[in-house]
């Protein structure tokens, strides 16, 4: 693995409203090397999103709990440094993009140039920088639009912009394709793999096992606040131990294994070499 750019060493989190209940985050140890695409899974409650959360510091100087162990970016301690400095090095894309609004914007232009604006980049700079981002997210047609006026997928946009445009090293993305339809999930997604090609690393939540397995490096699986496995897409999707804990395989890898269990498909599994239609019908002729 190259070197690590995100190291946690033994994270656990409880929220100050659940005590005696269990942690959000038990023990949790990880590191994602630069460049990586490291995909998290996990059923709902599994800590996942608490764990973006605490990646990029606002756990814990924003969310109120008891937190143990560390979290390193870019060998920062996110206990030691502020929210403003981690996001120098760090993005986060927020499962409801609501949540990422400043709602101090006028217009979708300003919504984007917002985190540059705090950052002391100059105007001209801003300018040219808002439109790049702008026509990426293809949203230039509505950059002189209130964002309290766009659709949920728009602003799903503007979010994934206004956190693209400051040019973090690391991109954090929390199911970030939620509001959006399937064509426009797989446009941002395209994005994403273009930037990852580019050498930012990528630490994605999703629940769509075909894109996890399609796209990760390295997949790590959540189980109620604890790590359950840590490895590569072919190795967890193939595990029914882990597909036990709530995880669903990619539906090639489900379909397949049902005709191989029926000696009708006699192919491998493997999700680096995803079997075709042909190639499964030409298992079947055999």
């Amino acid at each position: 693995m190259a070197k690590a750019v995100v190291e946690a060493k033994g994270l656990s989190f409880r929220y100050r409203d659940t005590s005696g209940k269990r942690k959000a985050l038990d023990d949790v140890s990880f590191e994602v090397g630069e460049g990586e695409f490291f995909c998290v899974i996990g059923a709902n409650g599994s800590g996942k999103s608490t764990l973006c959360n605490a990646l990029v510091g606002l756990i814990p100087h924003y969310f109120v709990g008891r937190m143990k162990g560390t979290v390193l970016v870019h060998g920062a301690d996110t206990r030691e440094s502020t929210v403003g400095a981690l996001s120098m090095k760090i993005g986060l894309v927020f499962q409801n993009p609501f949540n990422q609004l400043s709602y101090t914007a006028g217009t979708v232009a300003e919504e984007l140039a917002y985190g540059l604006g705090n950052r002391g980049v100059p105007r001209e700079e801003m300018v040219w920088k808002v439109e790049r981002v702008a026509k990426l997210m293809r949203i230039d047609h509505i950059i002189h639009k209130n964002p309290l006026e766009l659709s949920g997928g728009q602003v799903q946009r503007v979010a994934f912009g206004s956190t693209f445009i400051t040019e973090p090293s690391v991109l954090v993305l929390d199911e970030c394709t939620t509001q959006l339809d399937p064509l426009g999930s797989e446009e941002i997604f395209d994005i994403v793999k273009d930037l990852n090609k580019r050498g930012v690393t990528v630490i994605m939540v999703d629940h769509d096992m075909e894109r996890v397995a399609r796209c990760a490096d390295r997949v790590m699986v959540m189980d109620g606040g604890r790590v359950a496995a840590i490895d590569s897409p072919s190795r967890i999707f193939g595990d029914p131990d882990i597909l036990a804990r709530g995880v669903a395989a990619p539906d090639y890898v489900s379909i397949c294994r049902a005709l191989g269990d029926r000696g009708y498909y006699s192919g491998g599994l493997e999700i680096e070499e995803e079997p075709t239609i042909a190639a499964v019908k030409e298992s079947l002729r055999k």
